[in-house]
């Protein structure tokens, strides 16, 4: 009998259930983001060694995504999420974000040189990575014993040695063969260069994303904003330089940084002068929309 009892309890629970309809829906929600060749353009030396001014995907910043009750032009300079209560002076309130994402993330490159400089899946391999900088940056790269860093093979193996890792992979700093063709080139990058429409362009995706929608049906508000590199230190705001992987080894003693924890909640605290934000929200109506998103809107001083 009370196997019995068990079991017809479990199948009326069960059987109850699949008939009952919570209203609530939980899923991936996906869209591009597109960023305009003039929010990514500066000057910089190329292959030839010659200086060029002009779009590319290395000077795109981390992009955020957040979903939103409201997005207002009336709160700040720019246009941006509504703000709940001020309970301390000199912080925003909240935004009060359902959830978000970001399309490259602040990484760990293993030199404090490059700490809070690098964005992953911008630079294709080390060797790019490491180009870069030596060119953007006002000094060329060191290691921790002051030993020029020329090329991705001796950066590579900086961080196989500090991390305890054996593939690029694992770093997941540069490009991998995501479309799986067998080769690692930019199709492989987050950002796709369409020079038809001036723009590089990305795809994103909240992943397991409950969908809030009002009694008329008015969804949820997509916002996003791209953090630019500073034009002198090429640092990006969003990066507490304070936090994360922390390396303390002999002279090798600094901690990585990683993105600030509350990016979304109170993103006017980290939004300056040349990021560039949407500047009109996507509204949804249902989660199976897939908008393509633009963030057109340049911040000035």
């Amino acid at each position: 009998m009370r196997t019995f009892f068990s079991f017809a309890a479990v199948a009326l629970l069960t059987g109850s259930g699949c008939g009952f309809d919570e209203g609530i829906w939980v899923g991936n929600m996906q869209g591009t983001v597109v960023i305009p060749f003039e929010a990514a353009t500066g000057t910089y030396t190329d292959e030839n060694g010659q200086e060029v001014t002009g779009p590319d995907r290395r000077f795109i910043g981390p992009v955020y995504l957040g979903l939103y009750p409201e997005v207002r032009d009336d709160i700040f300079s720019y246009p941006h999420p509504e703000v709940g209560p001020v309970f301390q002076a000199g912080i925003p309130g909240d935004t009060y974000p359902y959830g978000g994402t970001t399309v490259g993330d602040m990484r760990f490159a293993c030199l404090k040189a490059l700490q809070c400089r690098a964005v992953s899946n911008r630079f294709l391999d080390l060797d790019e990575l490491v180009s870069w900088y030596n060119q953007a940056l006002p000094e060329p790269l060191q290691d921790a014993s002051g030993n020029p860093v020329e090329s991705g093979a001796y950066l590579r193996q900086i961080c196989y040695d500090m991390l305890n890792y054996t593939t690029d992979d694992e770093l997941r700093l540069t490009a991998s063969d995501r479309n799986e063709d067998g080769l690692i080139d930019e199709k492989d990058l987050d950002f796709q260069r369409n020079d038809e429409n001036q723009t590089f362009e990305a795809s994103f995706t909240f992943y397991q994303q409950e969908f809030f929608a009002d009694s008329e049906g008015k969804g949820m508000s997509l916002w996003g904003w791209m953090d630019a590199p500073s034009e002198t230190t090429f640092r990006f705001s969003t990066c507490d330089p304070n936090q994360g992987y922390q390396q303390n080894e002999y002279d090798a003693d600094f901690e990585g940084g990683r993105q600030q924890t509350d990016l979304l909640n109170q993103p006017s605290q980290y939004i300056g002068a040349g990021d560039w934000v949407s500047s009109v929200p996507h509204v949804y109506a249902s989660p199976d929309e897939t908008p393509v998103f633009t963030l057109d809107f340049p911040v000035a001083n």
